[in-house]
């Protein structure tokens, strides 16, 4: 079973690479209206969601002890293991962020603010997990 997560995992940060490529194309960026404002929230909001996440689950599921994310185990199961689906879909977003980085939009274009998006998500994703690492780093334990 092990293998299987490894072939998911890494399709999924994979596939995410094209798909950032392929969401700043002119036909998905029409009726989009960027808003930086959005921005910021979504940069604050996001380190929040990972440290609740974690939270949630060691308080309501009893989770004392969380196991370190690796590519062997199933990315959506947020409440028992929060930890790997933080990893990967902080990974996800990354891959997504560059993806649509390649298309290289002009400054102030709604591409630039559309990657604006991707690249806020993925550093607010990033800043909860390191953020989560250091609030529970007893509680996480070898996978």
């Amino acid at each position: 079973m092990k293998q299987i997560w490894y072939v998911i995992n890494i399709a999924l940060v994979a596939l995410a690479l094209p798909g950032g490529y392929e969401s700043l194309s002119p036909e998905k960026l029409r009726h989009t209206n960027p808003d930086a404002i959005f921005y910021c929230v979504i940069l604050l909001l996001t380190p929040l969601f990972a440290i609740w996440s974690v939270q949630y689950s060691i308080q309501r599921w009893n989770h004392r002890r969380l196991a370190r994310p690796s590519l062997s185990r199933n990315p959506l199961n947020w409440w028992h293991d929060p930890l790997q689906s933080l990893f990967i879909s902080t990974c996800i977003m990354i891959s997504t962020a560059l993806g649509s980085a390649l298309r290289r939009p002009t400054i102030g274009s709604l591409g630039f603010w559309t990657l604006a998006v991707y690249v806020c998500v993925a550093l607010g994703l990033l800043v909860g997990q390191i953020l989560v690492y250091r609030i529970y780093r007893e509680n996480i334990i070898a996978a």
